[in-house]
Protein backbone atom coordinates (compact mmCIF):
# COMPACT_ATOMS: atom_id res chain seq x y z
CA UNK A 1 0.00 0.00 0.00
CA UNK A 2 1.13 3.39 -0.89
CA UNK A 3 0.72 6.90 0.79
CA UNK A 4 2.08 9.98 -0.24
CA UNK A 5 4.46 9.72 2.78
CA UNK A 6 5.93 6.41 1.47
CA UNK A 7 4.79 2.67 1.51
CA UNK A 8 3.02 0.62 4.13
CA UNK A 9 3.05 -2.90 4.32
CA UNK A 10 1.51 -5.58 6.79
CA UNK A 11 3.23 -8.87 7.41
CA UNK A 12 1.36 -11.45 10.22
CA UNK A 13 4.70 -13.29 10.57
CA UNK A 14 7.58 -13.16 12.38
CA UNK A 15 10.24 -14.30 9.64
CA UNK A 16 8.63 -12.28 6.78
CA UNK A 17 8.83 -9.50 8.98
CA UNK A 18 12.61 -10.12 9.16
CA UNK A 19 12.97 -10.89 5.54
CA UNK A 20 11.43 -7.81 4.59
CA UNK A 21 13.21 -5.64 7.39
CA UNK A 22 16.29 -7.41 5.64
CA UNK A 23 15.30 -6.23 2.17
CA UNK A 24 14.47 -2.75 3.29
CA UNK A 25 17.65 -2.26 5.12
CA UNK A 26 19.57 -3.82 1.89
CA UNK A 27 17.71 -1.54 -0.62
CA UNK A 28 18.51 1.37 1.31
CA UNK A 29 14.50 2.22 1.31
CA UNK A 30 13.84 5.30 3.14
CA UNK A 31 9.96 5.60 2.91
CA UNK A 32 8.38 2.17 3.85
CA UNK A 33 6.33 1.13 7.43
CA UNK A 34 6.51 -2.45 8.17
CA UNK A 35 3.75 -3.58 10.97
CA UNK A 36 3.57 -7.19 11.97
CA UNK A 37 0.19 -8.17 11.93
CA UNK A 38 -3.40 -8.62 9.43
CA UNK A 39 -3.71 -6.19 6.92
CA UNK A 40 -7.22 -5.60 7.77
CA UNK A 41 -6.35 -4.40 11.21
CA UNK A 42 -3.94 -1.92 9.45
CA UNK A 43 -6.69 -0.24 6.40
CA UNK A 44 -9.04 0.44 9.14
CA UNK A 45 -6.65 2.63 11.05
CA UNK A 46 -6.44 4.81 7.63
CA UNK A 47 -8.40 7.80 6.16
CA UNK A 48 -10.63 8.00 4.05
CA UNK A 49 -9.02 7.83 0.28
CA UNK A 50 -5.84 8.23 1.76
CA UNK A 51 -4.03 5.08 -0.61
CA UNK A 52 -2.19 6.00 -3.77
CA UNK A 53 -1.66 2.43 -4.64
CA UNK A 54 -2.55 -1.07 -3.16
CA UNK A 55 -0.78 -4.45 -3.97
CA UNK A 56 -2.16 -7.65 -2.79
CA UNK A 57 0.61 -10.23 -4.03
CA UNK A 58 0.52 -14.02 -3.31
CA UNK A 59 -1.71 -14.08 0.11
CA UNK A 60 -2.05 -16.98 1.79
CA UNK A 61 -4.58 -19.03 -0.20
CA UNK A 62 -6.34 -20.78 2.35
CA UNK A 63 -7.34 -23.64 -0.26
CA UNK A 64 -8.86 -26.01 1.63
CA UNK A 65 -12.87 -25.32 1.64
CA UNK A 66 -13.74 -24.76 5.03
CA UNK A 67 -11.16 -22.26 5.28
CA UNK A 68 -11.64 -19.89 2.62
CA UNK A 69 -13.64 -18.03 4.74
CA UNK A 70 -9.96 -16.72 6.04
CA UNK A 71 -9.24 -15.32 2.78
CA UNK A 72 -8.00 -11.50 3.04
CA UNK A 73 -10.03 -10.85 -0.36
CA UNK A 74 -13.64 -10.61 0.51
CA UNK A 75 -16.34 -8.23 -0.06
CA UNK A 76 -15.78 -6.34 3.33
CA UNK A 77 -12.29 -5.91 2.71
CA UNK A 78 -12.72 -4.87 -0.73
CA UNK A 79 -15.12 -2.12 0.40
CA UNK A 80 -12.59 -1.32 3.24
CA UNK A 81 -10.10 -0.81 0.54
CA UNK A 82 -12.27 1.31 -1.29
CA UNK A 83 -12.86 3.51 1.14
CA UNK A 84 -9.25 4.08 1.56
CA UNK A 85 -8.38 4.25 -2.12
CA UNK A 86 -7.89 7.40 -3.73
CA UNK A 87 -10.50 7.81 -6.87
CA UNK A 88 -8.20 6.45 -9.96
CA UNK A 89 -6.08 4.64 -7.65
CA UNK A 90 -4.74 0.87 -8.58
CA UNK A 91 -5.04 -2.05 -7.13
CA UNK A 92 -3.39 -5.06 -8.21
CA UNK A 93 -3.86 -8.95 -6.67
CA UNK A 94 -1.98 -11.68 -7.90
CA UNK A 95 -1.87 -15.64 -7.03
CA UNK A 96 -1.32 -19.01 -8.16
CA UNK A 97 -4.61 -20.47 -6.89
CA UNK A 98 -7.46 -20.76 -9.83
CA UNK A 99 -10.34 -20.42 -7.27
CA UNK A 100 -8.97 -17.36 -5.13
CA UNK A 101 -8.44 -15.69 -7.96
CA UNK A 102 -11.66 -16.20 -10.24
CA UNK A 103 -13.35 -15.57 -5.92
CA UNK A 104 -11.15 -12.37 -5.59
CA UNK A 105 -12.39 -11.05 -9.23
CA UNK A 106 -15.73 -11.52 -8.40
CA UNK A 107 -15.94 -10.18 -4.64
CA UNK A 108 -13.90 -7.03 -6.25
CA UNK A 109 -15.77 -6.63 -9.31
CA UNK A 110 -19.06 -7.22 -6.90
CA UNK A 111 -17.74 -3.20 -5.91
CA UNK A 112 -19.08 -0.62 -8.34
CA UNK A 113 -16.27 1.33 -7.44
CA UNK A 114 -13.14 -1.13 -8.89
CA UNK A 115 -13.54 -1.74 -12.73
CA UNK A 116 -11.05 -4.38 -14.35
CA UNK A 117 -8.36 -3.12 -16.79
CA UNK A 118 -7.89 -6.42 -18.07
CA UNK A 119 -8.91 -6.09 -22.18
CA UNK A 120 -6.93 -9.34 -22.83
CA UNK A 121 -6.27 -12.22 -21.78
CA UNK A 122 -2.25 -11.79 -21.96
CA UNK A 123 -3.27 -8.78 -19.51
CA UNK A 124 -3.79 -11.19 -16.49
CA UNK A 125 -1.66 -13.79 -17.58
CA UNK A 126 1.40 -11.78 -17.90
CA UNK A 127 3.30 -9.84 -15.05
CA UNK A 128 2.96 -6.46 -15.11
CA UNK A 129 6.33 -4.48 -15.83
CA UNK A 130 6.07 -3.15 -12.62
CA UNK A 131 5.47 -6.47 -10.78
CA UNK A 132 8.13 -7.63 -8.36
CA UNK A 133 8.50 -11.25 -7.63
CA UNK A 134 7.32 -12.48 -4.62
CA UNK A 135 9.24 -15.46 -2.22
CA UNK A 136 5.97 -17.25 -2.44
CA UNK A 137 5.59 -16.88 -5.88
CA UNK A 138 8.74 -18.55 -7.09
CA UNK A 139 7.94 -21.47 -4.70
CA UNK A 140 5.57 -22.13 -7.25
CA UNK A 141 3.04 -24.11 -4.75
CA UNK A 142 -0.35 -22.77 -6.38
CA UNK A 143 -2.63 -25.09 -8.80
CA UNK A 144 -2.06 -22.44 -11.88
CA UNK A 145 0.37 -20.35 -13.58
CA UNK A 146 0.41 -17.13 -11.79
CA UNK A 147 -2.61 -14.51 -12.05
CA UNK A 148 -2.40 -10.68 -11.83
CA UNK A 149 -5.43 -8.96 -11.83
CA UNK A 150 -5.57 -4.82 -11.99
CA UNK A 151 -8.50 -2.66 -10.90
CA UNK A 152 -8.71 0.89 -10.51
CA UNK A 153 -10.91 2.71 -8.25
CA UNK A 154 -13.47 4.68 -9.55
Amino acid sequence: MRSRSGSKSAEPFIDGVAKLLTAIDEQKLPNVKLRRGDARDLIAQFADASLDRVFILFPDPWPKTRHRKRRLVQPDFVAELARVMKPGTKLRFATDWADYADRALWAVLSDERFSWTADRADDWRTPPPDHVTTRYQEKRLGDCVPVFLDFVRA
